[in-house]
């Protein structure tokens, strides 16, 4: 069976820009309350501004801080009851090599990837379990997969993530709550504009790249049709293979891309 969208509230971190963006447009577009969460307030309220009505709730909130995600969730469920779908889009890099990566920007990448989707997830499973339905959607990445060399702890932090769907996919099993991966390869977004450079240049590692528009919709789809794990882009799912296949040419054409997608500097 599928998951009907229409009249469900869904949270969404990461709503000011690139697919946390998009997919506050998706999921308003299929009849959803959506709760966009972000930092930038500006960009919040261009967002409501442009859709319009009740269905939207723009909240500035930073997911790193225990006091945000709480103010967050009790404002959501004041406004709208309940909290249907969680969709765990926050995310920051830092490009550089692990030896050289600050020790502050490494947590900062662990607090927002990693640690703030979790603790999120464990606030809204208890009223989606009494309801016996619900929906976390977390977005990680390609990289998850397969790591990329100068986004390693950025990789790391994906990777767990995709750890974290899996046992917690099992461990609600039975439950009705689903919880899905939607990876995403190289997307055209702010992403690299505002991550850090240490040591590589933030550049964009594809040729070929998703429209945040396209990854959104992806997500709306997953999520109606309860799809457990998508991988997108056909560069993203060839390496997915190959990695199943050959780990150490997976590793090679990594090194490449990395090497020439994010050059020294």
């Amino acid at each position: 069976m599928g998951y009907r969208l229409e009249g469900k509230t869904v949270v969404i971190t990461g709503a000011s820009s690139g697919i946390g963006r998009a997919a506050a447009v998706e999921f308003h577009r299929a009849g959803c309350n959506v709760a966009a969460a972000a930092r930038s307030e500006d960009k919040l309220d261009a967002l409501a501004g442009e859709l319009g009505g009740d269905r939207i709730l723009p909240i500035k909130t930073d997911v790193t801080s225990e006091t945000d995600r709480q103010s967050l969730l009790a404002v959501v469920r004041k406004k709208f009851d309940r909290i249907d779908v969680l969709v765990n889009n926050a995310g920051w890099a830092s490009f550089g090599t692990v030896r050289r990566i600050p020790l502050n920007q490494v947590q900062q990448m662990v607090s927002l990837n990693f640690l703030a989707p979790i603790a999120l997830a464990r606030d809204v499973i208890p009223e989606m379990i009494e309801r016996g339905s619900g929906q976390i959607i977390n977005i990680s990445s390609v990289v998850g997969f397969q790591t990329i060399p100068r986004m390693t702890v950025y990789s790391a932090t994906k990777a767990a993530l995709n750890a974290l769907t899996s046992g917690l996919r099992m461990e609600l099993r039975g439950t009705g709550v689903d919880v899905l991966l939607v990876a995403p390869g190289s997307t055209n977004t702010p992403f690299f504009d505002s991550a850090a450079m240490v040591d590589a240049k933030a550049t964009r590692v594809a040729q070929t790249q998703y429209t945040p528009q396209r990854v959104a919709r992806a997500v709306v789809a997953s999520s109606r049709k309860r799809r457990r794990e998508v991988i997108l882009t056909a560069d993203g799912k060839t390496i997915c293979f190959i990695r199943r296949v050959s780990p150490r040419l997976a590793d090679r054409i990594m090194f490449a891309v990395a090497k020439k997608g994010m050059p020294d500097i």
